[in-house]
């Protein structure tokens, strides 16, 4: 609306009003103050009221579009602030994506200096400290994104950097505050649950674990196999403290978890051992043993039998199993091994010399076959396969190694101490 238009309408509306005013002669008295009243022509007052009112809604009208010009100015403002912002966050994703660190580093710097709550740069500034080795750097980087928005992944990844530095219970803390807000969130549970497992907390683990099983999360048998594993260790400690039948009842639940879990078939046989109850530990390893001929069961019932003074059921115990499992040579072997300690010198030599065919260069081999010829009077023979032995040097027990990760094992062990896997030592 232009000032002449506005200026020729208060003409028309003043003319209006005189004109009102000369038809209206009746006066209206306001008493302005005790002794003083003013006498105002009612149609000025009603008009007067009038104008009055309309200009209040004008003003109010002026300040409210004001106002709401005012608030879009300050988005608009913003809108091209944090435009601006993400093209110096995608340059440095590029620069960080095309390999060049420092360049995606001083990028990251440079937008933080504009905006320091930055989430996303204060994340990938945690990333590259991460590649650089620096664990301490990233954590700094990742609690500072958290600080900002407290996003799963950036929780996980301040776990991860707790636990990096030391800190495992800090980083516990996280995971079970991030649980609390996502009681299934499989990621963090597996998170807790490795934190637990690498730090000997069966417990914890074991409630974590039980979690991640029962929401159908992931392939069932490795979880089941990490199952079998936590309660074969909370039955460990069970036993360690002398609490028999509660480390039975644990070493129980393993193998209902993984029937094959040899580890935890032999701590139950010494568990009933423990508990004076002999019998019952040879049943729990003879059972096992027609089922999976393994070689540490095997050695637990030869001790057995060794104590007891029955030789034969040795001999029968080896041979059933490498009847079972005509295939392995390690059985084999063990069936000589057994043979040789028991002074049967020709059942020894044969079953060696079976073995050698298919395993020629066996260290132990050649060994016990030195002694075999030895204590036939075979001199030449003994000295020639002595002389192979210590060419050929090794250990003379058979040679494990982790079915997982294939650490070499010297003997065997429930758990590889490289990938940290139980009941995966093989022969």
């Amino acid at each position: 609306m232009s000032v002449r238009f506005g200026a020729l309408l208060a003409l028309g509306f003043g003319a209006v009003v005189a004109y009102l005013a000369s038809l209206n002669t009746a006066r209206v008295s306001i008493a302005v103050a005790a002794d003083w009243a003013w006498e105002v022509p009612l149609a000025a007052l009603v008009v007067g009221a009038f104008l009055a009112g309309a200009v209040l809604a004008l003003l109010l009208g002026l300040v409210r579009d004001l106002g709401r010009s005012y608030r879009d100015y300050q988005r608009a403002r913003e809108a091209r602030r944090a435009e601006s912002l993400d093209d110096v966050y995608r340059r440095g994703v590029d620069a960080q994506l095309s390999g060049r660190a420092d360049a995606a580093l001083q990028i990251y710097e440079e937008l933080l200096k504009r905006d320091p709550g930055h989430v996303q740069a204060h994340a990938r500034l945690g990333e590259l400290a991460l590649e650089r080795g620096d664990a301490k750097g990233a954590l700094v980087h990742h609690l500072d994104a958290l600080r900002g928005e407290e996003q799963p992944e950036l929780v996980l990844a301040a776990a991860e950097d707790f636990r990096r530095t030391g800190r495992p219970e800090e980083a516990a803390a996280l995971l079970e505050r991030l649980l609390a807000r996502d009681h299934d969130h499989v990621a963090a549970l597996r998170a807790l649950r490795d934190l637990a497992v690498a730090e000997g907390q069966w417990q914890r683990a074991l409630g974590a674990l039980e979690r991640i099983v029962a929401l159908g999360s992931g392939e069932r048998r490795p979880e089941q196999a990490m199952l079998a594993g936590i309660q074969y260790e909370l039955g460990r400690a069970l036993l360690a403290e002398g609490q028999v039948q509660p480390a039975i009842a644990r070493f129980r639940d393993a193998l209902r978890s993984q029937s094959d879990f040899v580890p935890a078939i032999i701590s139950l046989g010494d568990a009933h051992g423990a508990a004076g109850d002999t019998r019952e530990a040879l049943r729990v390893w003879e059972r096992a043993v027609e089922i999976h001929p393994e070689l540490p069961l095997l050695a637990r019932l030869e001790q057995a039998y060794r104590i007891e003074g029955r030789p034969t059921r040795m001999i029968a115990l080896y041979q059933a199993a490498s009847a079972r499992a005509p295939e392995s040579v390690p059985l084999a072997f063990a069936l000589g091994r057994v043979y040789f300690e028991l002074a049967m010198l020709d059942e020894a030599a044969d079953q060696f010399q079976k073995v050698e065919v298919r395993e020629p260069n066996l260290p132990g081999l050649h060994a016990v076959l030195g002694a075999i010829f030895e204590r036939r009077g075979q001199t030449a023979e003994a000295f020639e396969e002595y002389r192979r032995a210590l060419t050929l040097s090794g250990a003379f027990d058979w040679p494990y190694r982790c079915s997982a990760c294939g650490a070499e094992h010297g003997r065997w062990i429930d758990r590889c101490p490289a990938c940290r896997g139980w009941n995966t030592s093989r022969p």
